[in-house]
């Protein structure tokens, strides 16, 4: 059996309100050091950093440096492309990238695919025809099982403020109808929501991780105002070689 951890949703900040962002990130590096035996790779899905500047990025491979295993980054809403791809430049799926930051990786048997859902400018995400073709593309020349890896949630999680900002509708339609039609994913793993869930698009699972910063509130009603929770912060690690073919864990941390 093999695991593959994943961390999202540092916001490393530099600016003084933000210095437990910091502390958070280095304490979800260390748990995913404790695991054994050990991750092969880690998976970071996204908003490494909040304003998306250079020193902040430096900070972020600072705090990353004690991970022994490869680590797989993409971008989110908080991030920049262009600093985040100078950041990386050092990684092979990032440095061999064209305009978008998608790039196939094999973790063991597993192939990820990490895409990059950045509009920039913009909170939402999205990916576009062109790139779900890719997707297709990739999927079908997979020889094992493939994780699918975003930041933007593919789903509705219930929480309007999120649901407004998530991957686009006709991405998610355009996913849906691949799945069912074509190749899928074994499990599609992202973040943004800063709380724990899990969905379904099509027949793939969806996996949405904790953040390792801080929590939103599950607040249903609909004209909510968006509020941070009490739950605490979460990394995850996916189990290969289980029954059934790929298992999620979320390992709790303590807060910052």
């Amino acid at each position: 059996m093999i695991s593959i951890a994943q961390i999202s949703d540092p916001h490393v900040g530099l600016h003084a309100d933000y210095a437990d962002s910091v502390v958070a990130l280095e304490r979800a590096v260390a748990a995913v050091g404790e695991i054994d035996p050990a991750p092969i790779a880690v998976l970071l899905t996204g908003d490494l950093t909040y304003d998306g500047n250079p020193a902040e990025y430096e900070r972020v491979r600072e705090l990353l440096e004690p991970l022994e295993m490869p680590v797989h980054p993409i971008p989110g809403n908080h991030d920049r492309r262009e600093n985040f791809r100078d950041s990386f430049s050092d990684h092979p799926g990032i440095a061999a990238a064209g305009e978008f930051l998608d790039y196939a990786v094999d973790c063991g048997p597993v192939r990820v695919l990490n895409v990059d859902t950045v509009v920039e400018g913009e909170a939402g995400g999205a990916i576009g025809t062109e790139r779900i073709s890719w997707i297709e593309r990739e999927l079908a020349a997979a020889e094992g099982p493939a994780i699918l890896a975003m930041h933007h949630a593919p789903v509705g999680v219930g929480l309007s403020e999120f649901d407004e900002i998530g991957l686009a509708q006709e991405d998610r339609g355009a996913l849906r109808v691949l799945f069912e039609r074509g190749p899928a994913p074994e499990l599609i793993v992202c973040g943004h929501i800063h709380r724990g869930a899990t969905a379904q698009i099509g027949r793939v699972p969806v996996f949405i991780c904790p953040s390792v910063h801080r929590q939103v509130a599950l607040d249903l009603r609909r004209e909510g105002q968006l509020r941070m929770g009490n739950d605490p912060p979460a990394i995850a690690v996916h189990l290969h070689g289980a029954d059934p073919q790929l298992v999620s864990h979320t390992i709790p941390l303590a807060r910052a």
